[in-house]
């Protein structure tokens, strides 16, 4: 076999490029896709090949590495001690198969050069001095799986006979027919030596990962994936990637598509006497960082994606990687804090997180990156915030995404004037999402409990969006700095847009303890206290977040007491009550399917009380017990399906709450309902006319075939019955290759924000109506937003309270289940539905439409065309009383 060397200059140790790894724990990164963050030399931004238009988003932009390094005193101010960026090695400028540029930086033609967009090995040697010279740390993107798109097949592949039907993807006129580097240049199946060498894995794109061998072997995406068995092909990834530690000083590397990558190849790349481990530790590197993307999700209150990831870190006697990034936890985040699902399930994934992986505070954590859409596509600003202060108080290093403290909708959208999709710089350090994020940095660093302690749950409701409330310990195993430092923490979490009430939450510290606010939002409180038994309740605003920490204070100075009488109070520290005979006879014959009453005895007499369901506390009408400390209260049961409850009473002037009452109920019947079918093959669009995306996977699943619409009390449910569901890329909600855009017209709200316009479909809701909620779903996304400032380009004010989805893909059907009391909505009576069907990019834009289809776009009208394949109207009728 030819063995490869490579000859560089000098190692750049000399030259003071070279760091000592730090405690990766106490890390914060700041992730910048290069293109789009700053241009700092717009001299390098067009290289004539027609691949520059930052009015577009499919082409380079003008970000570079000078422009990177004119805004490190903006990065460090925020807090971050590490960058990563986006591979900045030499790319493939445009793909004539994918109609797409490779600005991102994943489409490598050769990994030992500096793409000339972003400057030259001077230029990054220039920016890794100035991080180093201020303490912090440089982490490059790397990928290792495949090169740009450079060739497939057209027709039916024949594992048998890979020349069957191979093309190549560049025509004559590209200016890169082929990756520049050797050996990976060699691309052509049909020429010997290409063949014999055996660069590449001569096969089509991904159709089913759990095929065996596609996940390994086959393109993603039509990228030319390199056969990372064969030994040249290692030898020279692993001599292109230490050139990058010896030339420029490397801290880490963030490892791209880490999962389509053998498990062997992981610990000869990392471990093997002349991989990047041991040539990191000749440079001084003792605690070289490698994280992996593993992309994946686990099914709720299951951890298959946690064991996914673990896969990739091996065992002490064959490791490979020593970190990857939390997906599961990035999806379980989303899915509570943005689409309100109960915290119950982050509670378990935090749980998962903690207890999974031998080392969790390596792992980085992240709410957005370069390859997803934006979390504030689908939640507010406060749960924004909410996400952020949990991500600085959970073992993990913390990833800023570039403009999430600028509060960007857009995922890949520039952070400079003039780049894509801005039209003024944002780098402001008075912003108010960018001096959040700087404090809970400083948290983080004055408290090192958050960034090395051990995790605990404390509560996480299980019903609805609620309260989720977890300890940091001081791990039992670490040597603390004071003892100020290592006093255990609580978090608080209101997931809710609306107050609830925190209940005795325990504390896991007994007698009157006194805590202290270090951080808080939507609060302004500066100390609460427990009772007796150590336990917390507590009114929380709604999307309210506490950082405490146990303090000694005078009680003057304290919030609330629970001092009472021995009448009001059990031995146990919960308000005395005793239910009547009759109630709990109701809920012996669970689940309750028609109102009931809640009836008894509370300990004092005339004591105002409140009447607390799943922690609201203002749902029901104040209440007092009578002269003899009876009570009773009527509570409704109304919505659709089978809900679970916990009640309790509450005293606010005691700040005492009763023990917790559970029940269920059951309403099958609904109120109101409606069943309309659609015609088969008529996803064509308005005209008849369109074209769907040319890629292999995009098939029929856009084209509706019915919808049944069941409402009862708040409840509503839809039951949307599809041509074909697939789940190709594995998305998190079930269904992929489909957008979902649905309006709701509700004629007994007038008092609701109204709008016409459907938010980037270019289009106005049909039968000359209005809309007052609206709803977009794919595989990777699920919001609800109301038409509150809404235009034809942008939703109206996010709703934390999406709706429940399943997928039975048996019978091709998506039921969506969305609960109104979250939504504001009470009933659903005489609503009208529409429902139409797009597609989205993994990072959430809408794709384009054009005159001609093409791999990823559709095709058959204008760019300014309705962006409906195919629609549905249905109006809810009332459903005669039995």
């Amino acid at each position: 076999m030819l063995s490869i060397v490579l000859l560089w200059p000098a190692a750049a140790q000399a030259s003071g490029l070279q760091l000592p790894s730090p405690d990766w724990r106490d890390q914060v990164i700041y992730f910048v896709l290069t293109d789009r963050f700053a241009d700092g030399d717009p001299s390098n931004n067009d290289q004539g090949a027609g691949e520059y238009n930052p009015a577009k988003s499919s082409h380079f932009s003008g970000g570079d590495l000078a422009g990177i390094q004119s805004k490190l005193d903006y990065i460090q101010n925020l807090g971050a001690t590490a960058l990563w960026l986006t591979p900045p090695v030499a790319q493939q400028w445009w793909s004539q198969k994918a109609q797409y540029g490779g600005y991102h930086g994943y489409w490598a033609t050769d990994f030992t050069k500096v793409d000339p967009h972003y400057g030259d090995l001077a230029s990054y040697q220039a920016l890794a001095n100035n991080l180093h010279q201020r303490k912090m740390y440089l982490i490059q993107d790397i990928v290792v799986n495949h090169t740009g798109s450079f060739f497939g097949y057209a027709g039916d592949y024949d594992a048998n006979n890979t020349a069957k039907n191979f093309v190549l993807y560049e025509n004559q006129t590209s200016k890169q027919p082929a990756p520049s580097q050797w050996p990976f240049s060699q691309i052509n199946r049909l020429n010997p030596e290409h063949a014999a060498a055996d660069i590449y894995h001569w096969t089509p794109p991904i159709v089913d990962p759990a095929i065996p061998g596609q996940e390994f072997h086959y393109q993603l995406a039509s990228l030319a994936d390199l056969n990372t068995s064969n030994p040249q092909v290692r030898q020279a990834l692993k001599q292109s990637y230490r050139y990058w530690l010896e030339q420029v000083g490397i801290d880490a590397f963030r490892i791209d598509t880490a999962k389509y990558v053998e498990h062997e190849f992981w610990r000869d790349f990392l471990h093997a006497p002349d991989g990047i481990f041991a040539a990191a530790t000749q440079l001084g590197k003792q605690h070289f960082l490698a994280f992996g993307e593993v992309f994946a999700a686990s099914k709720p209150f299951q951890n298959d994606g946690e064991q996914k990831l673990q896969a990739f870190l091996g065992t002490a006697a064959e490791p490979q990687l020593n970190s990857v990034i939390a997906f599961p936890l990035y999806f379980d985040i989303n899915a509570v804090l943005a689409e309100g699902r109960p915290p119950a399930l982050l509670g378990y994934r935090l749980q998962q997180h903690s207890s999974q992986f031998k080392t969790p505070h390596l792992l980085p954590t992240f709410l957005n990156n370069h390859d997803t859409k934006r979390f504030l596509a689908a939640g507010s600003v406060e749960a924004f915030i909410q996400a952020y202060a949990l991500l600085f108080t959970i073992p993990g290093i913390p990833v800023i995404y570039q403009g999430d403290e600028q509060l960007l909708t857009q995922t890949r959208q520039a952070m400079f004037q003039g780049g894509w999709g801005n039209t003024k710089d944002q780098f402001q350090t008075q912003s108010t999402m960018y001096q959040l994020i700087q404090s809970l940095a400083r948290l983080r660093k004055d408290y090192p409990v958050l960034s090395r302690g051990d995790w605990s749950l404390l509560q996480a409701d299980e019903n609805a969006a609620g309260v989720l409330a977890y300890r940091m310990s001081p791990a039992v195993t670490k040597t603390s700095h004071s003892n100020e430092q290592q006093s255990p923490m609580l978090v608080l979490m209101n997931t809710a847009d609306s107050p609830l009430l925190l209940a005795a939450l325990p504390t896991q510290i007994t007698g009157n303890s006194k805590w202290q606010v270090v951080w808080q939002q939507g609060t302004q409180l500066q100390q609460v206290n427990t009772d007796q038994q150590g336990r917390l309740t507590l009114e929380l605003p709604a999307r309210a977040v506490l950082v405490l920490k146990p303090v000694t204070v005078p009680s003057a100075t304290v919030v609330s007491a629970t001092t009472s009488s021995a009448t009001q109070i059990t031995p146990d520290g919960l308000l005395q009550l005793q239910l009547t005979s009759q109630f709990t006879q109701q809920l012996a014959a669970q689940p309750l399917s028609k109102d009931f009453v809640l009836a008894g005895t509370i300990g004092q007499p005339n004591l105002p009380l409140r009447l607390v369901q799943n922690g609201d506390f203002l749902k029901f009408s104040p209440l007092q017990s009578d002269d003899k400390g009876h009570f009773s209260i009527t509570v409704p049961v109304r919505d659709l399906g089978q809900q679970q409850y916990k009640l309790r009473l509450y005293a606010p002037t005691l700040a005492a709450v009763s023990a917790e009452i559970r029940y269920q109920t059951k309403v099958t019947t609904p109120e109101w309902q409606a069943k309309v079918a659609d015609p088969h093959n008529d996803d064509q669009g308005p005209t008849g006319l369109y074209l769907q995306p040319q890629h292999e996977h995009s098939q029929q699943q856009l084209d509706i075939r019915n919808v049944t619409a069941k409402a009862g009390g708040s409840n509503l449910q839809l039951e949307i019955q599809m041509q074909q569901i697939s789940q190709y890329w594995a998305p998190a909600n079930g269904f992929d290759n489909v957008h979902f855009a649905i309006f709701i017209h509700l004629p007994n709200r007038p008092d609701l924000p109204k709008a016409t316009a459907l938010p980037g479909l270019n289009q106005q809701l049909p039968q000359g109506k209005s809309w007052q909620l609206g709803h977009f779903m794919f595989g990777w996304g699920n919001s609800v937003f109301n038409a509150e400032g809404a235009t034809a380009a942008e939703t109206g004010s996010k709703l934390g309270a999406a709706p429940k989805l399943h997928v039975d893909l048996t019978n091709k059907v998506i039921t969506v289940n969305y609960q109104g009391q979250a939504l504001g909505i009470q009933d659903w009576a005489g609503a009208e539905i529409y429902l139409s069907t797009w597609d989205k990019t993994g990072e959430g834009v809408l794709r384009d439409i054009s005159p001609q289809a093409s791999s990823w776009n559709f095709g058959g009208a204008a760019a300014d065309a309705p962006k409906i394949l195919d629609d549905l109207w249905l109006k809810l009728h009332q459903v005669p009383a039995i």
